[in-house]
């Protein structure tokens, strides 16, 4: 179903209103489940959308609404036991961003709403039945890794006419906890070459699935002297941004990142904070009483290009005058 189809059932469904329907003297609990804590300003401003928002929405930290934070501290394989800890505090909803988190909610409950921020395709992934109507206990708003990183290859392409070589950080761990077979992983990895071929360029693939594969892949990028690097929005790396971000500057390396406010020379990605208000609409829908089943599902429709030129002086690379006059923010 394409993205004017779920509008339109959305605008049906009176999605933009949500409705105050909270039982009085009742708290409510909200269990958010993630990969690392914050580390970044920008983290902080999507946390505070989330928050600012379920407030004009009627629930409020400390009045009627907890909050319970869990992170797996970098580690997949504690989602099960995190889940089945939001379980038993008797949360309403959970809200989380990644598959195997939601697969680990579903296991833990079957009945536990389910409210999401950023993964991605659900129904491919087995998640959910459809968009406009999901059927089962997840909604939220999702992301499509495959429509944004070739824009993104593209967009560093335009910063860097004469590469010719591009790293492309990703992990294969990742894919696969997410519901991909290995030839499905194999495939999505041969349309980023692909990619990158039609760009002129060549695809130096670093398969990143824990922290301790950074070295090893630092190691490469020393060796090999990529033209440009582009990092997969995964969790790993997004718990390791402080180390690429200091790599890239240590190799005068361009690098388009999946999420600004990191001090990467580049970031296009989903405007995580308008993401953020949004889910704090899903959410409070299902705490109003809404069935996650019948709630459609959404994908973004607002993304952003950040230009650091600070990164880029550091680096001595020119940004062409045409990309500054396509990216929402330069940072001076």
């Amino acid at each position: 179903m394409d993205r004017r189809t779920v509008i339109a059932a959305l605008a049906g469904c009176g999605f933009g209103l949500v409705a105050s329907a909270q039982a009085p003297g009742r708290t409510y609990r909200v269990g958010y489940l993630g990969y690392t804590a914050s580390n970044t300003a920008y983290d902080e401003r999507m946390l505070a959308a989330l928050r600012q928002g379920l407030r004009e929405l009627g629930f409020v930290e400390g009045r009627n609404l907890v909050i319970e934070w869990r992170y797996a501290e970098g580690k997949v394989e504690r989602y099960p036991e995190l889940a089945a800890e939001l379980v038993r505090l008797k949360t309403d909803v959970a809200l989380l961003g990644s598959s195997p988190a939601a697969r680990a909610v579903m296991a833990a409950s079957p009945g536990l709403p389910i409210a999401v921020f950023a993964l991605g395709d659900p129904v491919k992934l087995g998640l959910a039945s459809g968009l406009a109507r999901p059927g089962g206990q997840l909604t939220g708003v999702v992301k499509f890794g495959d429509e944004l990183e070739p824009k993104s290859l593209e967009l560093l392409k335009v910063a860097v006419p004469n590469a010719t070589k591009v790293a492309y950080a990703h992990c294969s761990s990742c894919m696969a906890a997410a519901g991909g077979s290995a030839s499905g992983v194999s495939a999505a990895l041969d349309r980023r070459a692909a990619a990158a071929h039609r760009l002129g360029m060549k695809m130096l693939a670093l398969d990143v699935n824990a922290r301790a594969d950074f070295e090893a892949a630092a190691a490469i990028v020393r060796r090999e002297r990529p033209d440009a690097l582009l990092l997969g929005e995964t969790p790993v790396n997004v718990a390791l941004t402080t180390e690429w971000v200091a790599l890239a500057n240590a190799q005068r390396l361009p690098m388009m990142v999946g999420r600004r406010g990191t001090g990467a020379l580049m970031s296009y990605s989903t405007d995580y904070v308008a993401v953020f208000r949004r889910a704090a609409e899903y959410v409070a829908r299902i705490l109003n009483g809404a069935d996650p089943a019948q709630l459609p599902i959404e994908q973004p429709t607002r993304f952003e290009l950040v230009i650091d030129l600070r990164t880029a002086r550091a680096i001595g690379l020119t940004i062409p005058r045409e990309l500054l006059l396509r990216a929402d923010e330069v940072i001076e």
